[in-house]
């Protein structure tokens, strides 16, 4: 029996008509139920409905940045730097020509980060000035002579090549370059609702085998027909909305874990009673 997802709001209306439940998009994955967090049933109608609601933010948008400067961008943020403080770093630099002229050296950019910046109204030092500058040092000359790119991959494998940028960064540079949407931007909520619908192994994780579960989330998303930005927009809204939600995913994880010892699964066993399947959990649990 199929699924109908019908979709009202003051933008408009939309129906799409889902597989049965049971049936299977990926080996190991199935649909799930509409109502049942977190299936890809449930995951597509969240999608659908943020795509009806806001018709403006349904495709991501080219940040219209050059390849350097959204590198530059990038690695002058980061853990421990407030966004408006990066974004004050990164407009100095620019200002200044770094990301079209070759041949500035670390000790430069290493003087131009320590100088105060103007941020909101305050004057405020820019951390880890020499750590940012040498980084930038070092992928600059390579930024500034890059190859044309076919494809997102491509261009995600290339950066992946430069020193201090991994897949995460590289992924989440070319998205906001290109717009594209043949990269995943992977974070440990994804990974856990991959791990409990059954798309990622158990032991699998974002920071070993980036690519290899990019591979399966893109794969999933065709399967659903909707975008990757669209299902990590949901995943990330759900989480912030409910951190009860988050939590669950991972008490769910340890008392599903393959020989998880009989008190943690009777633990969880209240929380979890009724599920059909081991990927669907009653909505009731994210309340």
């Amino acid at each position: 029996m199929t699924q109908i997802v019908a979709l009202v709001s003051r933008h408009g209306s939309l129906q799409r008509e889902l597989p049965d439940p049971h049936h299977l998009l990926l080996t190991g994955v199935r649909w799930g139920a509409v109502e049942e967090f977190p299936t890809p049933a449930y995951w597509t109608q969240q999608a659908l409905a943020r795509r009806l609601d806001r018709p403006g933010a349904a495709l991501p948008v080219a940040s219209g940045r050059s390849l350097a400067e959204e590198v530059g961008a990038s690695l002058l943020g980061g853990p421990g730097i407030p966004a408006a403080v990066g974004l004050a770093a990164f407009a100095r630099v620019r200002e200044r020509g770094a990301f079209v002229q070759p041949g500035v050296c670390e000790l430069t950019l290493t003087a131009w980060l320590s100088e105060p910046l103007e941020v909101e109204g305050k004057v405020l030092g820019f951390r880890f000035a020499a750590q940012k500058a040498k980084h930038l040092a070092a992928v600059m000359p390579a930024l500034l002579s890059a190859p044309d790119f076919e494809a997102g991959q491509d261009v995600r494998n290339w950066l992946m090549e430069l020193p201090g940028v991994g897949p995460k960064s590289a992924s989440a540079i070319v998205r906001g370059w290109l717009a594209s949407e043949d990269v995943a931007l992977l974070d440990v909520h994804l990974l856990r609702v991959g791990q409990v619908i059954g798309l990622f192994s158990r032991k699998l994780t974002v920071e070993r085998h980036y690519l290899e579960a990019e591979a399966r989330l893109l794969k999933l998303c065709a399967a659903m027909d909707v975008r990757p930005s669209e299902l990590e927009a949901v995943v990330a809204a759900e989480m912030i909305r409910s951190p009860e939600t988050a939590r669950f995913l991972v008490d769910h994880l340890k008392a599903t874990e393959p020989g998880a010892r009989t008190t943690a699964a009777s633990s969880a066993s209240s929380k979890t009673r009724g599920m059909r399947e081991p990927e669907q959990i009653s909505l009731v649990f994210t309340a």
